[in-house]
């Protein structure tokens, strides 16, 4: 094989294998030299500034959310709460005062003040606590009304170091109607007496009854507040029996 035959099988292997040797020129490919890269193989370069934010899908959203406001069960709340905060409310359970209402016991209501009456009466407040063994000083005290559609406050006072008030005066009818038998007008006027005392439930006597010249005495026995729950949770309400008078 000569020199001219070597050159010629060279050149005939560079194109079997696509090389081009250095002595050859370059030519432009042609359509059917170029070989067509599949979409799958084709990687997108991201320039580098560029921010890539990746989302997250919906349902791992959701997901997120429910485990940040996940209620804790019954059970660890339990737990959470100490054995002598248990063993108060075991003590002191919730008050059911579901058979009470104010429609049952409807608060007195006046058209206007002078219709509570002309005279006088008096209201006195005993404030005490542990079955009236420990009087309560500084107890708020509010002798209220329903007067025209609102409550009107008719008296209000402190109690003493004895856990007493002063003598509340309120409106009372004439004395005469509570002298006769099956008078016109009712012989009394009724009123809510509140009490409010730092640390003990509140307490309300409703329709308390206020005859002239007469001082009516309400008695208190507070309840103290367990420490799990606050003084407005709840309303201690008693009721009182309206006189007869036909």
């Amino acid at each position: 094989m000569n020199a001219k035959e070597i050159e010629q099988y060279k050149k005939e292997m560079m194109k079997l294998y696509g090389k081009r040797s250095p002595s050859e020129s370059y030519e432009t490919p042609t359509k059917e030299t170029v070989e067509e890269i599949p979409e799958e193989n084709i990687i997108e370069t991201i320039p580098e500034t560029e921010e890539v934010n990746e989302e997250i899908p919906e349902e791992n959203n959701s997901q997120i959310i429910e485990e940040e406001t996940e209620v804790p069960e019954e059970n660890e709340l339990e737990e959470s709460v100490s054995p002598e905060v248990n063993e108060i409310l075991e003590r002191f359970p919730e008050l059911d005062l579901s058979g009470i209402s104010e429609e049952k016991y409807p608060v007195p209501k006046y058209e206007s003040e002078s219709s509570m009456g002309d005279s006088t009466g008096y209201i006195l407040v005993n404030v005490r606590a542990g079955h009236e063994a420990y009087p309560i000083e500084n107890a708020s005290v509010l002798v209220t009304a329903i007067v025209d559609g609102n409550r009107f406050i008719v008296a209000s006072g402190l109690t003493d170091i004895s856990g007493s008030t002063l003598k509340l005066q309120t409106p009372a009818p004439a004395f005469i109607y509570s002298q006769i038998p099956n008078p016109e007008k009712r012989p009394y006027s009724l009123f809510d007496v509140s009490v409010i005392a730092n640390g003990y439930f509140n307490a309300r006597s409703v329709d308390v009854p206020v005859f002239s010249g007469i001082t009516s005495i309400q008695n208190f026995n507070m309840i103290p507040v367990p420490l799990a729950m606050h003084s407005d949770d709840e309303t201690l309400t008693y009721f009182n029996q309206e006189p007869k008078y036909n």
